[in-house]
Order: C-alpha cells, then sequence, then structure tokens
C-alpha cells in the first residue's frame, strides 16, 4: 500500500504500506516439544513486525494486515501468481458496460468462527464504518473511488449514502463514481474485509483489542494474542468454506528482528523460516534449503520540508538532490544487504504491473531515475548552504528497530556526514508504531521507511505523494505533480494515455526529490523443505499462510 488534487486523486490514493508488511517464517515438522507432544501438524513462522491493530478497518501497517488477512477474508484473494480469484464471492464481479457497477455474488458456506454466516450487509456495514468521518480510519481512501464516498468524508453525506447495498444476503452492488480498472483488486485488500455489525456493537470499544474480541472468517483463529504480544497463534478455523486447502492445524508465530537469532532459532529447530540479509545471505546462498523472491516492497528515504511548524533546509529542492545523489545505494544492496534486493530506479517497483497495451513492466519504461554522483551531490549541498542562513545542521534520521536498518543507517549517516559540510546525523530506531507517531506527527527529519502497493497500479506508490495525502508526512506539494495524477484519474477511459501521465508523475518526483528511493527488497530466506504452499504476495499483504500444506516425512 503514505494530501487538494482531485476527487478521482483522492479516490485512488493509497497507502504504500511503507509501513509496513514484513519478513515471515517457515515450518517446524522437526519441531521438538510440542510437536512431538501432539500429533496436530505445526508450523513456526517469524514476522519482523508486532501487530498493532486487528481492526481491519483502523490498521495501518503491514504487521498488523498480514495477521488479518490470516484469520479474515474479504470477496476476492490472490493466488501464487497474484490473479485475483473468489474469496467469500463466488466469482469475478460483474460489471456494467460503464464500469460503474459491480454486482457480486456471495457464496452461502461463508460462516464467522461464531457460526453465524457471511452476508452481503457485512460488507456494507465494514465499508460504511470506513468512511465513517467520526470513526477517521487511516485507509478511507481506499474507499473513494466509490459514490459518496468523498462526501460522506467531508460531512455533506452520511455513511449510509454509500455505494454499496445489498439487495438480499447474498447480492453485494458497489457503484463507483467513475470507472476505475483496478477497482476489483483494491477489493482484495483487508480494509475492505466484511465485519459482523452485531459483534462489532456487542464489543464496543473492546472489538479488536485481543484475541478474545474478534470474530474470524478465514483460514484460521487468531490466539494468545494481545496488544503488545511478540508471540501469537493461528489456529485452523474448522468454519472456514475452504478449510481443506490446507492440513496445517497451528501456525505458531514469534517477532524476531534480529537475523542472527533468525538463524539460531532455525538452527535448533525453533523456527521453520528465517529471513536473511548481509552476511548470513552471502553463507547460506548455497544451501538446499535457501529460497528468494523478488519482493514490491520499495524502500525510500521521506525528506522532511516542515518540521515544528518551519522550514527545513529541505525545504530547499537542492539539498533534497543532493542527499537522492549523495547516497551510493549499489552499496546498500551489494555489501551490507547482498540478498537478492535490487537498486530502486523509481517509487514503482520493478516487476509488479505491466503497459496495459505491450505489457512491459514500468520500471522498464520509467527507467533508472537517479544514482550516485558525490561531486554533483555536494555542489548541490554547497548551493543550499549558500542560500540557508544557517551553515552547520543536526538533523535525525530515523528507522524501525529492523537488524538490517542499523547497518543501513550508519552507512547513510557516514555517507551524508562525510560528503557534506556542517552536516551531523544522529540515528534513532525505533519500534514500528512509536516510529509510525513520530512520522504522522511529522517529527523528523529524514525517514527510512519503506512503501508496498495495495493493489495492482502504479498508483498505488504515485498517490503517496499527491499533496492532500494522508500518507505524505514530507511537506512535498508538488502542483505539476499534483496536476499530473490529477490528469491521470481522469483518464481511466483511456489506459494508454493514462500509462503515459504516470511515468511523467513519476519523473516529476524525482526530478524534484519529493522521496529518495533506494532499494526493491527481495524475501530471502532459509524454509524447510516439507513446506508447500505457502505464498508470497507482490500487492496487498505479503505472507499467506492459509495455502501451507505440510508434507509427511
Amino acid at each position: 500500500m503514505k494530501k487538494a488534487v482531485s476527487k478521482l486523486i483522492k479516490a485512488t490514493m493509497i497507502m504504500g504500506m511503507f509501513l509496513l508488511f514484513s519478513g515471515c517464517g517457515g515450518t517446524k515438522k522437526d519441531s521438538q516439544k510440542e510437536n512431538e507432544a501432539s500429533p496436530d501438524k505445526i508450523i513456526n513462522m517469524m514476522e519482523i513486525n508486532e501487530i498493532s491493530s486487528m481492526d481491519s478497518g483502523n490498521a495501518l501497517d503491514g504487521g498488523s494486515f498480514i495477521a488479518i488477512t490470516q484469520v479474515m477474508e474479504g470477496l476476492f484473494n490472490l493466488d501464487a501468481d497474484d490473479s485475483i480469484i473468489p474469496g467469500v464471492a463466488e466469482e469475478l464481479p460483474e460489471i456494467s458496460e460503464d464500469g460503474l457497477t459491480y454486482t457480486l455474488k456471495l457464496r452461502k458456506n461463508a460462516k464467522w468462527s461464531n457460526g453465524m454466516n457471511v452476508t452481503a450487509h457485512d460488507f456494507v456495514y465494514a465499508w460504511q464504518r470506513v468512511v465513517d468521518a467520526n470513526y477517521a480510519s487511516p485507509s478511507s481512501f481506499l474507499l473513494m473511488d466509490i459514490k459518496n464516498a468523498e462526501a460522506i468524508l467531508g460531512g455533506v453525506k452520511q455513511p449510509e449514502e454509500l455505494g454499496v447495498s445489498a439487495p438480499d444476503d447474498y447480492t453485494l452492488i458497489v457503484e463507483l463514481e467513475a470507472p476505475v480498472a483496478y477497482f476489483t483488486s483494491v477489493m482484495t485488500f483487508p480494509t475492505l474485509f466484511p465485519l459482523n455489525e452485531s459483534y462489532v456493537n456487542e464489543q464496543g470499544d473492546n472489538y479488536g483489542i485481543d484475541a478474545n474480541h474478534l470474530l474470524y472468517n478465514g483460514p484460521y483463529v487468531l490466539e494468545n494474542w494481545e496488544h503488545g504480544n511478540q508471540k501469537w497463534t493461528y489456529s485452523k478455523n474448522d468454519l472456514y468454506w475452504n478449510s481443506k486447502q490446507s492440513n496445517v492445524d497451528k501456525v505458531n508465530i514469534q517477532v524476531v528482528k534480529e537475523t542472527n537469532l533468525a538463524v539460531d532459532l532455525y538452527e535448533n529447530n525453533e523456527l521453520d523460516r528465517a529471513v536473511l540479509s548481509g552476511e548470513f545471505a552471502k553463507q547460506y546462498k548455497n544451501d538446499p534449503d535457501y529460497t528468494t523472491q523478488l519482493d514490491s516492497w520499495v524502500h525510500l528515504i521521506e525528506v522532511n520540508q516542515i518540521k515544528d511548524g518551519e522550514k527545513t533546509i529541505f525545504a530547499d529542492e537542492n539539498a533534497r538532490k543532493a542527499i537522492m545523489i549523495g547516497i551510493d545505494r549499489d552499496h546498500i544492496v551489494n555489501e551490507i544487504l547482498d540478498n537478492d534486493s535490487r537498486v530502486a530506479g523509481g517509487v514503482v517497483a520493478a516487476e509488479f504491473v505491466g503497459n496495459p497495451e505491450s505489457e512491459e513492466d514500468f520500471r522498464e519504461e520509467s527507467g533508472i531515475l537517479t544514482s550516485y554522483d558525490k561531486v554533483n551531490a555536494q555542489k548541490l549541498w554547497k548551493k543550499a548552504l549558500s542560500e540557508s542562513e544557517t551553515k552547520e545542521f543536526t538533523i535525525d534520521l530515523l528507522a524501525s528497530d529492523q537488524d538490517e536498518n542499523k547497518k543501513i543507517t550508519e552507512y547513510i549517516q557516514y555517507s551524508l556526514e562525510e560528503n557534506f559540510e556542517g552536516l551531523t546525523v544522529n540515528i534513532s530506531l525505533l519500534p514500528e508504531k512509536s516510529l509510525l507517531d513520530r512520522e504522522s506527527n511529522q517529527d523528523f527529519d529524514l525517514l527510512l521507511t519503506r512503501i508496498g502497493p495495495d493493489f495492482q497500479d502504479p498508483t498505488t506508490y504515485l498517490n503517496n505523494y499527491a499533496g492532500d495525502s494522508f500518507h505524505n508526512h514530507s511537506g512535498y506539494n508538488s502542483s505539476i505533480y499534483n496536476e499530473l495524477l490529477q490528469k491521470a484519474g481522469e483518464l481511466s477511459a483511456k489506459p494508454k494515455e493514462r500509462w503515459q501521465v504516470l511515468i511523467d508523475a513519476e519523473h516529476t518526483l524525482l526530478e524534484e526529490a519529493g522521496v529518495v528511493p533506494l532499494y526493491q527488497s527481495a524475501n530471502t530466506a532459509l524454509m524447510r523443505q516439507d513446506i508447500m504452499g505457502m505464498i508470497h504476495h507482490l500487492f496487498g499483504p505479503p505472507n499467506y499462510y492459509g495455502k501451507i500444506i505440510l508434507k509427511d516425512e
């Protein structure tokens, strides 16, 4: 899946879930203790981030979305190739000729974990809740394409006037403001999952605070979780309509942020999948358990132009450009990570989405938009200093407290202090929730983060930097960029023209150094070879355990 352009830009505004969708783990066929004492098929996974919220309507970070996807299900799922397949819906939607009306038929055997049927009314309630201005969902922009959503969020209309209705228990009608070619993929995202109204109302403020105040309709139910936990369990949901797609009874999860600890746990049969980077990736590259797959996460630096109500040095475009070309991305990818990650050519990931006519990859068409240039970086920084009353700056570089970020931030600190006179960089590595709080309060100078796609379209990345985007925390507000995004929104019926406008928009964003892309990560890990069917998605929550088959010895 990160601020006024137009209704359609807001409509497609997407949270690149910079935040966070993150690493995961594998299987524990040999795990001692619990496995030896039980005939159940149990796998043990790792995540890099904690769960901050299990409420699908207000979750914001990747760790939460990954968890929600294991225990809840929306209208559609993604298969191993990221093709859209039916979930609670029986089949793909029937779309009217004008592209404005979606008719969806729901399966009658989808149930909540309390035995109630999942109905179309559950989707109507959940979606109306998300766009209710009093609820203040951070993900409401995902529904902005739906008729009346903007007016409801603006307080002009009521949530009940949202363009979604249930003429009967198993038919859902969705009306859009304008055609959106990728809207079906938006419906795969957890923000659009159903909620049982009677249960949510019964729980009140307690809904989602722990595993005992949740209702599930996905392949697993959540156990042993409350806010702040570093360990929890997904247990098989026998009421799930497709429960036979996996033979796994339990998935034990623990948060592991350090690669060396993950590897130790893997070697001791306490983890069945260990995420690798740096020296560990090099060490295990020839191991038969080694697996790697390109992610669609783009790791980047947000460059804050306004802090405490005052302009920073980075309000000067020269200073931002200096940061952009003053960091050697090849060193980060090849020396620090060395795990099949790639240098980021822009903010839109490679191998993510293709030209609607030629199918050529967006990244290939848009090109490599930035590169390391120490000499010109120093010139740009000196020019920024010459136009500033202050000649010495101490800035904060923030990042989440994952293992790999320590070395990356130290390298960025060294590069900037070495290349730019008068600059001192202080590093703060924070837990994910603290980092999100600092980011949303615009309390940083530079912030190392990442964005991931919520649906399969370049705007899932690009709209994060629109002037009025909920996820734009750096003060970047370009009239040229905003106009290009607005134009793209108006060209929904002309995909070829729209595609070129989106390429132009990315070029503008990078030419103005609105954000500094660094690398596109790879999902590299050791994983037991008896695990079959673990799915890693290139958009939406990346890790899905619902189809894992644990092979017998």
